[in-house]
């Protein structure tokens, strides 16, 4: 009974030595490094995949993940009333913010007397033009009627996507260097 058994087993084995290897269903094979091993502690799948790259998780039409930089910012490229502008996304900023570069760019020309509206900022108190963007793209986000501030020159050297923005969306989550905007 006992070689039975035996037999049985290296047949099984020989069999799954010969068969052809199956590809990983997620089409994630150049990555199959960073999968756990069977039989494999988690301080043994720490310790081996330490300092190996992993790649960002796939962004769906309803949802975006933005990865940190090395100061731990999440710099965009969102398309603003359908104008590309580089901008850094901020929570603790209520408003999206643009300088008046920026927004003669997207076709917004604010007169002297349109900087009306006082904004507390970290460097003190600023007039800003408020506004209305039409619409914000990030990916394949897409938001309307934002409401924004505009700042005078030399006073915003990067537009913020604050939470005028955010607070539109139906989720959104900074974990592990990444950022995940969800509509």
């Amino acid at each position: 009974m006992r070689s039975w058994k035996l037999l049985w087993s290296s047949l099984i084995v020989l069999t799954l030595a010969l068969a052809p290897k199956h590809r990983l269903a997620t089409g994630a094979e150049e990555n199959a490094d960073l999968l756990p091993r069977l039989g494999e502690t988690t301080s043994e799948y720490e310790a081996r995949t330490r300092g190996l790259t992993r790649p960002a998780p796939p962004s769906s039409p309803f949802s975006v993940t933005l990865v940190a930089d090395s100061q731990g910012h999440f710099l965009v490229e969102p398309i603003v009333n359908g104008v590309r502008l580089r901008m850094l996304v901020d929570t603790g900023a209520s408003l999206v913010a643009i300088s008046r570069e920026d927004a003669r760019r997207i076709g917004i020309n604010p007169l002297s007397a349109d900087f009306r509206a006082t904004v507390s900022t970290a460097n003190g108190s600023v007039l800003v033009a408020p506004i209305l963007l039409k619409e914000i793209k990030v990916g394949e986000l897409s938001v309307r009627d934002v409401p924004a501030a505009v700042f005078p020159d030399n006073r915003l050297k990067v537009g913020l996507l604050g939470m005028s923005f955010l607070s539109k969306l139906s989720h959104f989550e900074v974990a592990g260097g990444r950022l995940v905007l969800k509509q």
